[in-house]
């Protein structure tokens, strides 16, 4: 009669004479641990199909939700400002919006509210002298009552508006030494070419958008002696396209000017000094 040995086995510990050499002992992996891994297996199973329909679902929804669009244009009529909104079929008649222009001491003398899925557009002018807003700052302020309206009525459009993104100073990392941080830099694109009438140049601002940004780049227009005539305000989700007629001193930029404008906005805009700087 063949000797017992131990089987080899880590998961055995019995003394059992193996079905042949070279062979495991048939023991060697217990029911119990069988049925374990059985279970873990059909519980990952479950957790990567779960994970699956929620990549899909987001991908879908991100698929599917509309771009909110925000329009303000000087330049289309004479006598009044055209303020076009645009967020889907998920505006309905926007009183809400209407309402809140005319809180801004707005008149709205025409509006077009057509079916869902396409821009409602307004023309209005300010109550007090019954003409066109012209005013970078008025502007500013009737975009940003639009947007922040839209995000208190609409919060799924947050997930695309700068203004509704809540944005927070990374923490400091505690092994770069102390001194000046590196800025970040805001993708801002500049044109400017003639304008078709040859009486002023227009000038194209591409960059993300931020609360302020008009006013800020007619300041800095001023800054340098630009004048500008009129202008239409894009806000396209979290990306601003602005385009403005501008002369210098009633007349078309010349070569240098167009590359002073284009310098300095670029600087200004690009560094995105929007935080204040950490200071130690």
């Amino acid at each position: 009669m063949a000797l017992a040995a131990k089987c080899s086995s880590t998961l055995c510990s019995s003394f059992r004479t193996c079905r042949g050499a070279g062979q495991s002992c048939v023991c060697r992996v217990p029911v119990s641990v069988v049925k374990s891994s059985a279970r873990y297996a059909q519980l990952h199973a479950v957790r990567l199909q779960a994970a699956n329909n929620g990549a899909t679902a987001t991908a879908d929804k991100s698929a599917t939700s509309p771009v909110p669009i925000v329009k303000i244009d000087n330049m289309t009529d004479a006598f009044a400002t055209k303020v076009t909104v645009e967020f889907g079929d998920k505006l309905g008649e926007l009183l809400d919006t209407v309402t809140a222009l005319k809180n801004l001491n707005l008149n709205i003398r025409k509006a077009a509210l057509v079916s869902p899925g396409k821009a409602s557009t307004f023309y209005i002018t300010d109550a007090d002298t019954s003409e066109k807003v012209l005013k970078s700052a008025r502007l500013e302020e009737i975009r940003m009552t639009i947007i922040n309206n839209m995000l208190y009525f609409h919060p799924e459009s947050s997930e695309s508006l700068v203004a509704g993104k809540s944005f927070q100073s990374p923490s400091r990392d505690q092994t770069r030494p102390l001194g000046p941080k590196a800025r970040a830099v805001v993708q801002t694109t500049i044109e400017v070419k003639e304008a078709p009438n040859g009486s002023c140049s227009l000038l194209a601002v591409t960059t993300r958008d931020r609360p302020g940004l008009l006013v800020d780049i007619v300041s800095v227009l001023k800054d340098i002696n630009v004048n500008v005539v009129s202008a239409e305000i894009d806000t396209m989700g979290d990306e601003a396209n602005d385009e403005f007629f501008v002369t210098y001193h009633g007349e078309p930029l010349n070569p240098p000017m167009v590359q002073l404008v284009t310098n300095s906005l670029q600087y200004y805009l690009s560094l995105a000094e929007v935080e204040k700087e950490e200071s130690y």
